[in-house]
Parts: structure tokens; C-alpha cells; sequence
């Protein structure tokens, strides 16, 4: 989904060489457009999901611990800024909407996710 999601080329070819070695299929340039945004709109309900699970998953933690650790990686998270964005603002939002006071340190993008699992370790 990344690749499709990544392609800024002006008649989507990405998308029709995925297509086309995946499922032996030509996609004409308006079926590009609806497969990519397709991809978008899925990428962005994960990214709400994987927020509402952080956020449940935080709340837990907190109940023992006032400061929690969150690391996000994956090629989704890595390589898709948006998506990373959104799963971040759906997870503050609805720690928000708890009125939790606990202090949530994110992982930078991008950094070791060794790093990650030593801060997730210190729970």
C-alpha cells in the first residue's frame, strides 16, 4: 500500500506496475486515482484505529505508571508522515477526551526502534 500511497508521478505508473505484475491487470488512469485514494482512505482509518488502541493500551499502562513511553515503527509509520500524524493526533485527542493527566513521551519518527523497545522496557 505504501508504494501506491508514495506515487506523485502524474499518471500514477506505480500503481499500474503493481497492478499489472500482482494481478495481470491494466489500469486506466482513473482507476489509478480510485485505487490510490482508496489506499488513503484506508491508511488513515489504520491510523485512526492504531491511535484508539494506543490510547486504551496508554490508559492501562497509567494506571500503575503517570509517565508512559509510545514508539511507533513499521514502514507505514516510517515512510508515511500523514498517517503517522494522524495515529498521533487520534491517540492525544481521545487521552484528551479522558481528562488522563498521565504524560505520554513519543519516540521520534524515524529513530531506532531498539531505542523504542529499551524505553518501552522501562514501564
Amino acid at each position: 500500500m505504501v508504494p501506491i500511497i508514495e506515487d506523485e508521478s502524474a499518471d500514477l505508473v506505480t500503481v499500474d506496475a503493481l497492478f499489472a505484475a500482482e494481478f495481470g491487470i491494466r489500469c486506466s488512469p482513473a482507476d489509478r486515482l480510485v485505487i490510490r485514494s482508496l489506499c488513503e482512505i484506508v491508511a488513515a482509518r489504520a491510523a485512526r484505529l492504531s491511535g484508539a488502541v494506543l490510547a486504551a493500551l496508554v490508559l492501562k499502562a497509567s494506571a500503575s505508571n503517570r509517565v508512559v513511553n509510545v514508539a511507533l515503527g513499521g514502514v507505514l509509520f516510517g515512510t508515511n508522515r500523514p498517517v503517522y500524524q494522524a495515529t498521533v493526533t487520534t491517540l492525544k485527542s481521545l487521552l484528551a477526551y479522558k481528562s488522563t493527566h498521565t504524560r505520554v513521551h513519543f519516540q521520534r519518527p524515524g529513530s531506532d526502534i531498539v531505542g523504542a523497545a529499551i524505553n518501552a522496557a522501562s514501564l
